[in-house]
């Protein structure tokens, strides 16, 4: 039976705290095999993440050089098949191997869910923590409009999309006590709180404030496809602006989230910076060369000490996190881009 001390042996499972590994395991599947028997082949898509528990597990390459995996090794503690497609096969050569697995999709989701709610040094920084980057928009009216044209992120909106984004808002009226959003619930709408205030808190405390007309939040489930990390109720009655999932992506993502490709970076304008947001273990197994790491649960605290005559070229091979990182520095008023294919450029 997988518990989540063994779970903890494995990365990136090491870097989660418990309520999130507590969620991975509602998802992962032990799997038995026997001497002979194959995990995944060679080229192949493969949607779940291998780990090994038990047992000694060969992979075969391209070449057919043999690089042998023993369970509870340190080799044992990153997943057997870190890219995809395969670059390896995977051949049991023990009696038994037993092994555990998790959807890479659902992976990726839960690592960005976690790293998106952690809050460093968050009453240093203008922006807060994870699904909350709240900013000053100014007051209820017309007023509200021209402020959120104004803030970075939005800055970023071609003029010709502005007037249908206005459009596209929703008006939404609640009453003192009303939830606006609830901790653990799939996102569905970015929020601006136009007049009222409302609390936002969690569970493991770690995020606990006053939001005020003018602030916008819950983008960060919308671009990384996560669970709220936390929950919005209304201290007073009030009125909300939001602005649906696909609306969003459309007007919101799309013209600010650009990717670029490996044989265009220099072709740049400016210089660039590789950003790698993966955590710091993930980091030391694979990245880019020349990449800094700047995890994404430490990036908001981190944002001061970077400069703004780059360009931050961030590898998508950091998943949904490469996503919320983009948007976060772009909301911050930087320039930044992801990498495509970033596995296969390193």
């Amino acid at each position: 039976m997988l518990d989540i001390q063994t779970l903890k042996n494995f990365i990136p499972f090491n870097g989660l705290e418990d309520d999130y590994l507590k969620e991975a395991l509602e998802k992962i599947e032990v799997q038995e095999y026997g001497k002979g028997q194959m995990l995944f082949k060679r080229g192949r898509a493969v949607s779940s993440k291998f780990y090994l528990l038990d047992g000694q597990v060969d992979l075969i390459n391209s070449a057919f050089y043999v690089s042998t995996v023993l369970g509870q090794s340190a080799t044992a503690n990153n997943t057997l098949n870190p890219d995809s497609p395969t670059l390896c096969s995977a051949v049991a050569k023990s009696p038994t191997v037993r092994v555990f697995s998790i959807d890479a999709e659902s992976l990726d989701r839960i690592t960005a869910w976690s790293q998106s709610a952690v809050a460093d040094n968050f009453d240093d920084f203008e922006y807060s923590t994870g699904e909350f980057e709240v900013e000053e928009l100014g007051e209820e009216g017309g007023d509200w409009m021209a402020a959120l044209l104004q803030a970075p992120l939005f800055s970023k909106v071609p003029l010709t999309q502005v007037q249908e984004l206005f459009l596209r808002f929703e008006d939404v009226s609640l009453k003192k006590g009303e939830a606006v959003i609830k901790e653990g619930e799939r996102g569905d709408y970015f929020y601006v709180l136009v007049s009222g205030s409302a609390r936002v808190h969690n569970r493991s405390d770690s995020v606990d404030l006053v939001i005020h007309p003018g602030q916008f939040f819950g983008e960060e489930s919308l671009l990384g496809d996560t669970p709220r990390n936390a929950s919005v109720e209304m201290l007073s009655s009030g009125r909300l602006k939001r602005l649906n999932a696909e609306n969003f992506n459309a007007l919101l993502k799309a013209p600010v989230v650009r990717y670029v490709e490996d044989q265009s970076l220099e072709k740049l304008d400016k210089p660039y910076k590789l950003l790698d947001v993966k955590m710091p273990m993930e980091y030391r197994i694979h990245h880019m060369p020349g990449a800094i790491n700047i995890p994404l649960s430490r990036l908001r605290s981190s944002l001061s000490e970077l400069g703004r005559t780059n360009i931050y070229i961030v590898p998508d091979d950091a998943g949904s996190r490469a996503d919320i990182a983009a948007h976060l520095l772009c909301q911050a008023g930087f320039d930044a881009l992801i990498l495509k294919n970033a596995s296969q450029s390193s």
